[in-house]
């Protein structure tokens, strides 16, 4: 996936970045990670097969999104693990 998305540095300076990444949760952490040094992510996107994902710049306050979406993805395999229980429909 690419990720692609345009920033104002702190001297009002417009750049533009893409990066190829394999992690979505990484390519985040980028962003918060720019977001963090100072610089306003003012437009950004992911693209992975033709499909182009416009991402909400407010989400990237420089908090790490990687842990918590992790341990949610671990969450979920765990759950995913679990033997569903029905109950015996009771006639």
């Amino acid at each position: 996936m690419i990720l692609s998305f345009t920033a104002i540095d702190k001297q009002a300076q417009i750049r533009d970045f893409s990066w190829w990444f394999s992690n979505l949760e990484f390519a985040l952490d980028v962003l918060n990670s720019v977001s963090l040094k100072g610089q306003r992510i003012i437009k950004a996107e992911l693209i992975d097969n033709g499909q182009h994902t416009q991402l909400s710049v407010d989400a990237f306050d420089g908090e790490w999104c990687s842990k918590p979406i992790q341990q949610l993805e671990n969450d979920w395999r765990q759950l995913l693990h679990e033997p569903v229980r029905t109950q015996a429909a009771h006639t």
